[in-house]
């Protein structure tokens, strides 16, 4: 039996599954999306990321939003996370022998740390422009 390409989840499955919405688990998600359209992965293990950030909350939830629009998982061993001390967030992403890193922009960072409303800094996210959230370096 062949089983068909699961479809990312929606951006509302995706705070279902997380359990809240906010700001750091809309960049994952909208990053993912991002990445699905730039590899166009052929199957469930079409991407490898890596994320480089502090593995701890609010930063973390980063994670979740990957998971959910890019189909790698942890479960897969597809998606990996390594402890970053600086405060930096840097995603890593490969798809055959492709290899692209983004970083959090400034921007992106303000949005996410000094937003009162944690519904209302996801919403600016996800309607803001991609170069000003991630700065991509090839």
């Amino acid at each position: 039996m062949e089983l068909k390409k699961p479809k990312p989840l929606s951006y509302a499955e995706t705070v279902r599954f997380h359990g809240h919405d906010g700001p750091f688990l809309a960049l994952g998600y909208r990053l993912g999306r991002h990445l699905v359209k730039e590899f166009k992965p052929k199957g469930i293990m079409g991407l490898r990321i890596l994320l480089r950030a502090k593995i701890e909350k609010p930063y973390s939830c980063i994670l979740d939003g990957l998971q959910c629009s890019t189909l790698a998982t942890f479960g897969k061993g597809n998606i990996s996370a390594v402890r970053c001390r600086s405060g930096c967030i840097i995603v890593v992403v490969q798809a055959g022998r492709r290899k692209l890193t983004y970083r959090m922009t400034p921007y992106s960072w303000s949005l996410c740390l000094h937003q009162k409303d944690l519904k209302e800094a996801a919403r600016k996210v996800l309607r803001a422009p991609m170069g000003e959230l991630w700065c991509r370096k090839m």
